[in-house]
């Protein structure tokens, strides 16, 4: 499958794939009859210039709308690029307007890493996908809500919907009920931002509950290269509440664990050693 391709997952749906590369993550369109809402922004004016073209190819209704799935660079550095009215959560523009104003040269990246304002993963990625940003723009959202929102955008709508979650507290999905497909970026995904890694029962147990309350048959991760289905979703959303449930009642007890678990992967691991570090914090 292209990198840089868009791909159709139902009549009204498109989704450009992810390149780990750069750490380029998944973007979508939802093309209605009347216009088509974009879906992040991409992390630099390259790649927003690319998933514009791209748009274009597809000769759907005009682009104009975009939405920001949460505050964290990859989805973001694109807005200004794309230049259309852009929605997103409260949050997620508060945290824009602040992060407009700074300075994103090398060593102002490597001061943000050394004050634990920015991760080291992120800044590396930064660097490689914008070798040169004297000339970055960050645009905040123009219209911010705080739970939901429809767009009717002619046959089809996309509703717009606060979940939260470790991963930052401000992440929305896109969901479109006549397609019966989510845009979930990374909104499943731990905390990256306070290393350890970690989940918590209180932030992710409302989420999982949320992303399966749409009645919807794919879900588009911001990083995964394939759709997943709702019973894919559903498979490893209850593996994630059975391990959380084992650390609620054992605690910081990490072989008990093991072994009620019985049968684990690395994944299975990383995913324990995710709620054992949320449950440090709580």
């Amino acid at each position: 499958m292209s990198q840089s391709k868009l791909n159709q997952i139902s009549p009204h749906v498109y989704w450009l794939p992810p390149d780990s590369t750069t750490d380029r993550p998944v973007l979508g369109a939802v093309a209605g009859e009347r216009s088509t809402l974009l879906v992040d922004a991409g992390n630099s004016p390259a790649h927003a210039r690319s998933f514009l073209a791209e748009v274009a190819r597809l000769q759907v209704a005009p682009p104009q709308f975009l939405v920001l799935t949460h505050w964290h660079w990859d989805h973001i550095f694109g807005a200004a690029t794309i230049g259309l009215p852009t929605l997103a959560h409260q949050e997620t523009r508060r945290r824009l307007v602040e992060m407009a104003g700074w300075d994103w040269s090398d060593a102002a990246l490597d001061e943000r890493v050394a004050a634990g304002v920015e991760i080291e993963f992120c800044r590396d990625m930064i660097k490689v996908e914008l070798p040169g940003r004297t000339d970055l723009v960050l645009r905040p959202p123009d219209i911010a809500f705080t739970e939901w929102v429809e767009l009717g955008l002619g046959g089809v709508s996309a509703q717009l919907i606060h979940v939260g979650g470790d991963h930052a507290p401000d992440s929305i999905i896109v969901f479109i009920p006549e397609d019966r497909v989510v845009f979930m970026s990374d909104c499943l995904a731990p905390d990256l931002y306070h290393p350890p890694r970690r989940y918590t029962i209180q932030q992710l147990f409302p989420l999982i509950d949320q992303l399966l309350q749409c009645e919807a048959d794919f879900y588009l991760m911001g990083h995964n290269s394939e759709p997943v289905s709702r019973m894919e979703l559903a498979t490893y959303t209850g593996r994630l509440k059975l391990i959380g449930q084992l650390v609620e009642h054992l605690g910081n007890d990490r072989t008990a664990i093991l072994a009620e678990l019985g049968r684990f992967d690395a994944d299975d691991e990383e995913d324990l050693d995710c709620f054992l570090a949320g449950l440090k914090q709580v």
